[in-house]
């Protein structure tokens, strides 16, 4: 890897070092959210499961394979924990990068926003070998797991994989909780935190999403103006209570396990449900009923 110094400039590792941030969970986590809130969720409504399923599993494999991660002195990422960085293969950036933003790419009509997605899609998966966190076996294996993932996205959506599309919605929580205890019994460490913390997000999103179905059938608005509002005010929701449930726990002493379970959970059903439920009442939502 000693060979990427010779590409370094500082204008290329400050693109690389912002570009590489939208790879992360600060920003992931916030994006996805709202990209569910503003656009079509007959279109984007199964991208929020896919990207957490996807992550799960780039997660699994970093702990089944154990690859390490190049040396620390070629790491100029500042955004990388390197007192406890995750191993290596296969690239986490990358695959959820193919997830994401190649999934805007193909459900995009508009050019400028394909483009945008492509360039994206590159940049990230080119920053994780610039800044010197992974190889090049890494991020081809991102790239191949995350276009695995999302290929099965696409058949999923135009129902071409028969016995999941006659599913019915409550057996598809038991289906989530099943594969979340699947991932428990075989996970290669006993650090189970993200598991549980994405299992949890999972299938609260799902509950969220099964209470929607059934109650409420919120409608999407045609309105950018009104999209655009709600989802800002949506996704300040969002981060209000991830933070009163972070300050909560710490003045009921609870572990930091219980933080996740309780946080994950309710999360999750925020943003497939109490979003959408409190808008409602603000006159910025409506439902089909």
């Amino acid at each position: 890897m000693d060979w990427i110094i010779a590409f370094r400039s500082p204008l290329l590792t400050n693109f690389f070092q912002y570009i590489t941030w939208l790879g992360y969970s600060d920003f992931l986590f916030l994006f996805i959210p709202f990209c569910y809130w503003f656009c079509d969720r007959k279109v984007f409504g199964a991208l929020p499961q896919f990207v957490f399923i996807s992550a799960l599993i780039n997660s699994f494999a970093k702990s089944f394979f154990e690859d390490p991660r190049p040396d620390n002195t070629l790491n100029i990422d500042p955004w990388l924990d390197t007192i406890d960085p995750s191993f290596g293969f296969p690239s986490g950036h990358a695959q959820l990068a193919v997830v994401i933003w190649g999934f805007i790419f193909l459900k995009s009509n508009n050019i400028s926003i394909k483009t945008i997605a492509l360039f994206l899609l590159v940049s990230i998966s080119l920053s994780r070998i610039y800044l010197g966190v992974h190889d090049v076996t890494d991020v081809i294996g991102g790239l191949i797991l995350g276009g695995i993932s999302l290929i099965f996205l696409e058949l999923i959506l135009k129902d071409k994989i028969y016995f999941l599309n006659k599913i019915k919605p409550a057996y598809q929580g038991l289906l989530y909780l099943v594969l979340f205890i699947i991932f428990l019994l075989i996970w290669p460490n006993e650090d189970t935190s993200i598991v549980i913390g994405l299992g949890l997000l999972i299938i609260g999103f799902w509950l969220g999403q099964y209470i929607d179905q059934k109650c409420f059938k919120f409608s999407n608005s045609f309105n950018f103006s009104l999209k655009f509002t709600s989802s800002i005010i949506a996704l300040i929701g969002f981060i209000a209570l991830d933070q009163i449930i972070e300050k909560a726990m710490t003045l009921l002493n609870a572990g930091h396990l219980i933080e996740i379970v309780i946080s994950s959970f309710i999360l999750g059903i925020y943003i497939s449900f109490i979003s959408l439920f409190v808008l409602k009442n603000l006159k910025l939502q409506k439902t089909n009923n």
